[in-house]
């Protein structure tokens, strides 16, 4: 009789504990799916950019370089960026100037400058629809010196409202630098041409 009563007092133990158990594990799941929610929140794109590890993971290629820098370029016309991320993604955006370009483009002049762009755009309410960038195969290299250099065109279609959109040519310049990377020197207005990605 003994035994029996042990048996039923262990069954009843075991039964709440499986309830509360149960309780305890629904109470979490619903405060999990809470947080599941906010998490998934889509990164805007400006946080897509500022979450690459550009010093460990900078762009392969001469057309992966200029593909970036018109990445970010797209954000600051198309996107609604706070201060603290227009800094951000101009620190970002310096990481892929040539020392040369960083020299003759201080920090303060490069930012104000790209601020006023960027106002005059917003007035205008410009917004870049795309851009193209030529293929790799494109990109003309050439050696003078110890320097390595390398061409590439990149196409820009800007829209503004009541406009017809137009589309810009840009001719960037980059360098080598010693350990392999190719960095941006500067970019011109260059005449229209076919670019075929």
């Amino acid at each position: 009789m003994k035994g029996k009563k042990l048996a039923q007092l262990v069954g009843s133990l075991c039964v709440v504990g499986a309830v509360v158990l149960g309780l305890f594990l629904a109470l979490n799941q619903r405060e999990d799916d809470d947080m599941f929610s906010k998490d998934t929140k889509k990164n805007t794109e400006v946080q897509n950019i500022l979450s690459k590890d550009i010093d460990r993971n900078y762009p392969a290629t001469v057309r992966e370089v200029v593909r970036l820098f018109s990445r970010i370029s797209k954000c600051y016309h198309n996107e609604t960026v706070s201060e603290e991320e227009l800094r951000e993604l101009v620190e970002f955006q310096r990481k892929l100037f040539d020392e040369e370009f960083l020299e003759n483009n201080p920090l303060d002049t490069f930012t104000n400058n790209l601020t006023a762009e960027i106002d005059a755009a917003k007035a205008k309410e410009h917004t870049m629809m795309m851009y193209r960038v030529q293929k790799q195969s494109s990109v003309v290299t050439w050696q003078d010196g110890d320097n390595h250099f390398a061409r590439i065109i990149a196409s820009y279609t800007m829209n503004a409202k009541g406009e017809s959109p137009t589309r810009t040519f840009e001719e960037f310049l980059l360098r080598e630098d010693e350990k392999s990377r190719w960095k941006i020197v500067g970019w011109r207005l260059t005449d229209p041409i076919e670019i075929e990605e």
